[in-house]
């Protein structure tokens, strides 16, 4: 099943991405990467899930970009549905 996960960097949306990435799930994460708090931990959580997706072989795509950007969600749903 392919599964779009918002906020993917952030701490609930990396968790429930690297489930799903064990499952076999293929995930499309999306987060904007803001500093509301510390953007390392964010692009730390990043490499994992990156990690995950090649030791699982499930398919891992991410986009950086704010979901209030009509262009970055039409060009999600251009590329990935």
């Amino acid at each position: 099943m392919k599964v779009l996960v918002t906020g993917a960097a952030g701490f609930i949306g990396y968790h429930v991405s690297k489930r799903l990435l064990e499952r076999g799930d293929e995930v499309v994460g999306i987060d904007s990467v803001n500093s509301y708090y510390d953007p390392e931990i964010k692009e730390a959580r990043l490499r994992l899930l990156e990690e995950t997706s090649r030791k699982t072989n499930a398919g891992y795509h991410f986009i950086r970009g704010n979901l209030a950007d009509k262009s970055v969600v039409d060009g999600c749903f251009a590329e990935h549905a």
